[in-house]
């Protein structure tokens, strides 16, 4: 199965990139929930001094998909931006290390202020 979160740490440099092209890598809780684990990840080590962020496909981030947003046992928008969204953009605001986001194409909602 692919993962939403693609990973690898190459001459120092930590890749991650959204990897859910056929939504425009939109996020959903797992999607969401792994690049927080993946920053982490990034944080803690030694050999990473830079974290390179980027798409799959033609686009960088579509924001949340809707799917998760309407559905009627879902978490609900609220819930999604403090357990999701907010975490996010928390840890790259503390990263320790400089984060470059590489912006392929279409950066909407939480993909726009992840870019930023």
């Amino acid at each position: 199965m692919m993962s939403s979160i693609e990973f690898h740490i190459e001459n120092g440099i930590a890749f991650i990139t959204l990897n859910r092209p056929d939504k425009l890598n939109s996020f959903n809780r797992e999607m969401a929930l792994l690049l927080q684990s993946k920053l982490d990840e990034a944080a803690s080590l030694h050999e990473v001094r830079a974290v390179y962020l980027t798409g799959a496909g033609k686009g960088f981030c579509a924001g949340q998909d809707l799917a998760e947003v309407v559905d009627p046992n879902g978490p609900g928008m609220q819930r999604i931006l403090s357990e999701h969204y907010n975490p996010i953009i928390t840890r790259l605001r503390n990263m320790p290390k400089p984060v470059i986001a590489a912006v392929n194409g279409v950066a909407a909602g939480a993909g726009a202020n992840i870019a930023l």
